[in-house]
Order: C-alpha cells, then sequence, then structure tokens
C-alpha cells in the first residue's frame, strides 16, 4: 500500500511539472531539435527503450569525472529531455544537470511512456 501510494504521487507530481507531454517532447526529437535521454541502468534497458532515445544512465553522472564531456557531445544545443522507469530518478538528474547549468526537463518514466511513444 505504501508502495501504491508513493507511485501515485510520483505520477502525480510529474504530470503537474512537466511543462512539455512526452508526444511534443518526441516531435521535438524526431525534428532533431531535442534528444531524449534514458537515465536507467543496463539492466532496465535490456527490457525495451523509446525509439530515438540515447542511453546515459544516471551511475554515469555520478561515477564518471568526464561526464558533462560525453553529454555535452549528444545534445549540443537541443533541448534535454530525460526519462527512468518512473520519473524519480529522472527527476534527481535534472537537479544534478540544474546544479552544472545544464536545462532538462523530467518527462516521466518509462512505465508510462512506453504506452504513449513507439519503441525500439
Amino acid at each position: 500500500m505504501k508502495i501504491m501510494i508513493t507511485v501515485l504521487m510520483s505520477l502525480f507530481s510529474l504530470s503537474v511539472l512537466a511543462a512539455t507531454s512526452p508526444k511534443d517532447a518526441y516531435k521535438l526529437v524526431e525534428e532533431n531539435k531535442a534528444v531524449m535521454i534514458d537515465v536507467r541502468e543496463a539492466d532496465e534497458v535490456k527490457g525495451g527503450m523509446i525509439k530515438n532515445a540515447i542511453w546515459f544512465p544516471m551511475s554515469k553522472i555520478k561515477e564518471d569525472k568526464n561526464w558533462k564531456n560525453d553529454f555535452a557531445k549528444i545534445t549540443s544545443g537541443k533541448k534535454i529531455f530525460l526519462h527512468c522507469r518512473t520519473g524519480r530518478r529522472s527527476g534527481e538528474v535534472k537537479d544534478i544537470l540544474k546544479g552544472q547549468g545544464i536545462e532538462s526537463e523530467n518527462i516521466g518514466g518509462y512505465e508510462t511512456l512506453k504506452t504513449e511513444l513507439p519503441l525500439k
């Protein structure tokens, strides 16, 4: 029950905070105006990914001192949309990026996005 309440609260807060809908974000990715970054870990992406998403795990951001160079190469000049499994970690990554002066938007979790967007 406690997990269910936490999940519902997370989903509600993400829907209120997200400025761009997943479908609009995906359209910008298709137009090469944005990138969709999947911050899940390797074992999670084995189960599937959003088409055109770029895998850049949160562990790389937390553990690799050169992550900013690699991140800049894939995001240069584009709007950045983040997602993970439920939206919690992508929110954490958004905060880390903001602390580095990098604007991004958390569009939520793969569990919801996979019902709305095309998959690889």
